[in-house]
């Protein structure tokens, strides 16, 4: 099974910095919020980049010299927001790696441990269920958290009220997106090991040979689904990454 990809919710940043617009006939320091939308970008563009390497931990600095006052404020907030995010994902995708989530289905691993009744397989799909539910948790969390310092922030009302409402949409965004495809193919790799686990099969060619055609159509199907949605969690990745480019 292919490595799950890494989504940064850097659109979200785009979605504050744009709702700002509004107010900036109003402003009386237009310089600052042109100051502080370039910040965002830049930011967001080094910490997508950063949080491609899955596998250190990201270092972005979200404090900015160039910022003051509540645009100082907002930034900082926000962007220790996605860098928690990002982390949060990171920290998920190496525990997932812990337990050879990559190789799940792999041909030589499973002829290996099916010899063994499956033992390795069982405990993988255990601990991949507690990691994804544990992921999630700590996700509704976070964010609950962040609304609750949002409404305590130190900036002005109009500002607090529109980074609030922004934070209580940030749940619809595309790495929510992709983790629930990512559950799907659970779902997915479980019914797969199910087929395997109830009929007589053997590694021959490099594939999975059955002994009866049922079982191949119903394991090729599920397979192919997995492709699909693995296809689809692709799609939302280069789109993301357009739309981050594009502001950029």
């Amino acid at each position: 099974m292919r490595r799950v990809v890494i989504i940064v919710s850097a659109v979200t940043v785009l979605i504050f910095a744009a709702l700002f617009y509004q107010y900036q006939q109003q402003q009386q320091d237009v310089a600052q919020l042109h100051q502080y939308q370039t910040v965002l970008y830049e930011k967001t563009e080094q910490l997508y980049e950063e949080a491609q390497d899955w596998q250190n931990p990201i270092q972005l600095t979200t404090q900015d010299p160039r910022l003051q006052g509540d645009y100082r404020v907002m930034a900082d907030f926000i962007l220790s927001y996605l860098k928690d995010n990002a982390e949060a994902r990171n920290v998920y995708l190496r525990e997932l790696k812990s337990i050879a989530w990559d190789q799940f289905l792999d041909l030589k691993r499973l002829d290996q441990d099916k010899k063994q009744n499956y033992s390795q397989t069982q405990s993988m799909l255990i601990n991949a269920r507690s990691l994804a539910a544990q992921y999630q948790s700590q996700n509704e969390q976070r964010h609950a958290q962040a609304l609750a310092e949002a409404e305590h922030l130190n900036i002005q009302t109009r500002l607090k009220q529109t980074l609030v409402e922004s934070l209580k949409s940030q749940q619809d965004q595309d790495m929510y997106a992709v983790f629930e495809l990512e559950q799907q193919i659970l779902v997915k790799a479980e019914a797969l090991f199910d087929i395997l686990k109830a009929h007589q099969w053997q590694a021959k060619d490099g594939q999975f040979f059955f002994y009866q055609d049922q079982p191949l159509k119903e394991f090729n199907r599920l397979y192919q689904e997995v492709i699909e949605l693995n296809g689809k969690i692709e799609q939302i990745k280069q789109g993301h990454k357009a739309a981050v480019e594009a502001k950029l």
